[in-house]
């Protein structure tokens, strides 16, 4: 019997990985060519629909098409449904304007430089399709109300021409999208969701084995936070798919609530393990990771996504067998440390709890017979967005003042095809203003539109005269589009591509009856060149503040100050409005920060502190509500929290002290002739849990105080740390 050749077996493993490869790259041109297929499907039917219905400008519907468009349908309904909503908004504001102001060219411009500023400046507030409500409302304004300046008149037909138009665009679009080989986002975020569980549950397993450095925290809170971001852009636009997803988004937004609070729990267990060990306290630390140990057995076998009913089961047994084995643990360890091992079992019991409560929700999304459970309180979590409004203003100013600039400029120069020009740049400024780099998008944009430009005069002066009727129409523009389209379905030029279609689109100018003058496409093409090149120059000499480092510092400034939230403000639904604004904000931040800076480790940094004392005083203050505390340590336990805020609004030594001092008094109150009423230690467990963060030399609070925090640590505390 032979051998196999070296080279031979190397050939035969390599082979699978080459099949995989292949097959990957195969199939993602396949859904690129179906997204093609759609769009020109689309197209095509809405001007030839247009055109039936003797509609005045065709092309309006297909630009519709080709802004709308999406691989995943749900993601097309979104913005249709977005789309719609903010063309009516527009329209009625475009009537009112016109009204208001028929032979008023001043206020006019001034009331329509404010409109569309505040819409794009609201745009901001927003990272998903939601922002295109307000994009739509701002340069539908433009789209109507320019053209009725000189025939105020005709301002209403024009409203009914241009929704008319539009919803055709969304219908025809929506329904190929729907029928024509659709990509359900349904599974996206099936898929996605089960990702980002498995990840974590993985994540926690291997926390038990020694597996996890102290370094992987940082990196895993980074995914945690993107999961939860993710997450819920998703589930906004899914429920516009289908009835079953809409009927399981209020169960979702609850799983990813729950996401978010045990990552939360396991953050805080995780850091006070590594203080006790810092400390010297290793017995102890042993003791509570001997209590965690219990979950790898049941996070082990999970059984995928139909096994997590078992897995439930599987953490409640651990959950409800922890205060005996806490008890048994507790009995070896010196008086001394009891505190510090209640403590952490009370941790421990919150993680435990936190846990199964979010995989027996991942459960009941799994069986299919429940999908119509009904809702209780816990579904009604919102996920809260964190903004910066001073960014939105200023990006409203500069939007304002670019339509006041080029309507001013329009006024003086008396163009005929000026309101084309400064359509042109309220459209673009409005789609750009939100975007990480909104320069080198503009000029990716500008780019497209000279490249779109060139292919359109070449098809409409020399393919298209060529051609007589529909069908032949179809099979002149049919190449470029082709090409185009596809460059579309390419993340990297997605926005060149956009460029090139939005104008290949407009220069063919469709109508019912076409006209080949080389003078007007010369003429349309002038000022479509010119308000994208304003929209490009204006982001060149008034850079945005998206991403720079200024909004970065102000953001994480609203970051801190969540903590003052958490001390101050009403206290139902807090813990969930934090849980979900933390994150939002934290994911902008990192979004615009370079990986691996000094800047990106002091915000995991303030973060991750953040999360854990923002949530240690929301259980503060419900102990204070709950009546069970004497007004003396009430009072106390109220200077603590309100010290706490006043360190994370401005960070200092001497606020570092005086927290650390009023935390200490309150630990102090907490005791009635050196014992801890029961009904006070939970009150007294989150004090020192306070007073830990406060000490940790690992923390970004240990550089406040003004001496250095200890830092002693047992033999073998780096290897239990790990665990």
């Amino acid at each position: 019997m032979s051998t196999p050749q070296p080279n031979a077996t190397a050939a035969a493993d390599a082979a699978p990985g080459l099949r995989t490869l292949l097959a990957d790259a195969l199939r993602g041109e396949g859904e690129a060519w179906l997204f093609v297929l759609r769009t020109l499907l689309s197209i095509y039917l809405a001007g030839w629909i247009a055109l039936r219905l003797d509609l005045a400008s065709p092309m309006t519907a297909m630009i519709t098409v080709v802004v709308v468009m999406h691989r995943q349908t749900g993601m097309v309904f979104a913005k249709g449904f977005y789309r719609i909503l903010g063309t009516l908004i527009g329209s009625v504001a475009a009537l009112t304007m016109v009204a208001l102001f028929p032979q008023e060219p001043v206020l006019f411009v001034l009331v329509l430089s404010l409109w569309i500023g505040a819409c794009t400046g609201g745009a901001l507030l927003y990272r998903n399709f939601k922002a295109y409500a307000f994009v739509l409302s701002g340069y539908t304004v433009a789209l109507i109300a320019l053209p009725a300046v000189n025939q105020p008149q005709n301002v209403f037909n024009l409203v009914v021409a241009r929704v008319t138009e539009v919803v055709l665009g969304l219908l025809v679009t929506g329904i190929v999208s729907d029928v024509v080989f659709p990509s359900r986002l349904r599974q996206t975020l099936r898929d996605t969701v089960r990702r980002a569980s498995d990840g974590f549950l993985d994540f926690v397993r291997d926390a038990t084995g020694g597996q996890l450095p102290r370094e992987a925290m940082e990196q895993a809170h980074l995914r945690f936070v993107r999961d939860a971001v993710t997450i819920e852009d998703l589930r906004s636009s899914v429920v516009f798919e289908d009835p079953e997803a809409r009927a399981r988004s209020g169960r979702l937004r609850l799983l990813n609530q729950r996401f978010m609070a045990v990552s939360t729990s396991f953050q805080a267990l995780h850091h006070y393990t590594n203080r006790l060990l810092r400390s010297g306290d290793g017995n102890v630390a042993e003791a509570l990771i001997g209590l965690y140990r219990p979950l790898k057995a049941a996070l082990s076998d999970r059984g995928g996504r139909e096994g997590a009913a078992a897995t439930a089961r599987k953490l409640a047994a651990c959950r409800d067998a922890l205060a005996t084995r806490a008890a048994a643990a507790r009995e070896a360890l010196p008086t001394a440390q009891h505190e510090g091992f209640d403590t952490g079992v009370s941790l421990l019991q919150r993680f435990f709890a936190d846990l199964h409560d979010y995989v027996a929700t991942e459960a009941t999304l799994v069986a299919s017979q429940q999908w119509r459970t009904p809702q209780d309180r816990g579904d009604t979590a919102v996920f809260v967005r964190g903004n910066d409004y001073a960014a939105a203003a200023l990006t409203a100013l500069r939007s304002a003042l670019l339509v006041a600039t080029m309507c001013w400029l329009w006024i003086q120069a008396g163009w005929i095809s000026g309101a084309t020009a400064v359509f042109q740049a309220v459209a673009l400024s409005a789609i750009l203003s939100s975007s990480a780099n909104a320069p080198a998008a503009a000029r990716s944009l500008f780019n497209g539109f000279v490249f779109g430009i060139a292919l359109g005069v070449v098809c409409q002066l020399l393919v298209l005269p060529q051609m007589d009727g529909y069908g032949l129409f179809v099979a002149g523009t049919l190449p470029f589009l082709l090409v185009t389209l596809y460059l579309a379905s390419k993340p990297a030029l997605y926005g060149f591509a956009t460029g090139a279609n939005l104008a290949f689109v407009s220069i063919l100018a469709v109508q019912p009856t076409p006209t080949f003058n080389a003078a007007a496409t010369f003429n349309s093409v002038v000022p479509l060149l010119l308000g994208t090149l304003a929209v490009s120059a204006t982001f060149v000499f008034v850079p945005p503040v998206i991403g720079t480092r200024w909004q970065r510092r102000r953001l994480l400034e609203r970051l801190r100050r969540q903590t003052t939230l958490a001390a101050r403000a009403p206290l139902p639904g807090l813990a969930l409005r934090l849980e979900s604004v933390n994150r939002d904000l934290f994911q902008q931040i990192v979004a615009h920060t370079p990986p691996g800076s000094d800047e990106l480790r002091d915000l995991l940094g303030w973060a991750l502190s953040v999360h854990e004392t923002g949530r240690t005083l929301v259980e503060l203050r419900r102990d204070a509500a709950e009546g069970t505390l004497s007004p003396p340590l009430a009072t106390a336990v109220d200077a603590a929290v309100q010290a706490l805020a006043d360190l994370y609004l401005d960070p200092g030594p001497q606020r570092h002290r005086q927290a650390l001092q009023r935390v200490e008094a309150a630990l102090a109150a907490s005791q009635v002739e050196g014992a801890v009423p029961l009904r006070w230690k939970p009150t007294r467990e989150h004090l020192l849990l306070l007073r830990g963060a406060l000490l940790d030399a690992d923390s970004v609070l240990a550089a406040l105080a003004d001496t250095p925090a200890p830092t002693t640590t047992t033999p073998g505390a780096d290897d239990a740390a790990a665990r």
